[in-house]
């Protein structure tokens, strides 16, 4: 019997490091197939890296209040909003570095070049937005199911910064849904310094 429970646990820590590779080798196909289908301005390369019931999140600024709009998929020929979706052409692929992300400081720019993505840190960017709009705006209230639907999906999701060569930028959250990455988010507010 425990021969039988032995093998069953050596199984598993197999299989769930054998399922953590390919959750880790899956990020990063996605990662890139997302990065190049901005660069090339592809829809519908990037159509099937979003999640159908969720769509995806853009976050941006409305005068001087940081807000976010929802699309059922990413487009590049529609005007305002989602023309701000074109902020990524000819971004170049970058290799993926793991560590601490970027930082934007209005003056400087990013801190550092290249891509990144921390997998120690969640980041709640989304639903700082969501509260920081309810107490400041003073109208159209976000309810807070919203914000905890954005908390929940920050649990599960990846923020990527990355800053090229060339000064081009794409900033995107992949978020672990049901077994697969999908691109949930695109921030268009940390670099944003129209205020």
């Amino acid at each position: 019997m425990s021969i039988l429970i032995s093998i069953h646990l050596i199984l598993s820590l197999q299989m769930g490091g054998y399922a953590q590779s390919n959750k880790e080798e899956d990020f990063k196909k996605v990662l890139k197939a997302v990065v190049l289908g901005f660069s090339k301005q592809d829809s519908i390369a990037i159509r099937k890296y979003v999640n159908k019931e969720i769509g995806i999140y853009q976050l941006d600024r409305i005068g001087i209040m940081n807000h976010y709009h929802h699309f059922e998929a990413v487009s590049f020929s529609i005007e305002y909003p989602t023309i701000l979706f074109r902020n990524a052409r000819g971004v170049q692929l970058l290799p993926l570095q793991y560590a601490t992300l970027p930082v934007y400081d209005c003056e400087k720019e990013w801190n550092k070049k290249g891509l990144y993505v921390d997998t120690t840190k969640t980041d709640h960017l989304p639903s700082q937005i969501c509260q920081n709009w309810n107490a400041n705006a003073g109208h159209d209230p976000i309810p807070d199911t919203t914000i905890q639907f954005f908390r929940d999906l920050e649990n599960n999701s990846r923020r990527i910064v990355l800053w090229d060569h060339n000064k081009r930028e794409l900033v995107f959250y992949l978020s672990y849904l049901n077994g697969k990455w999908y691109l949930t988010v695109v921030d268009n507010v940390t670099s944003d310094c129209s205020v």
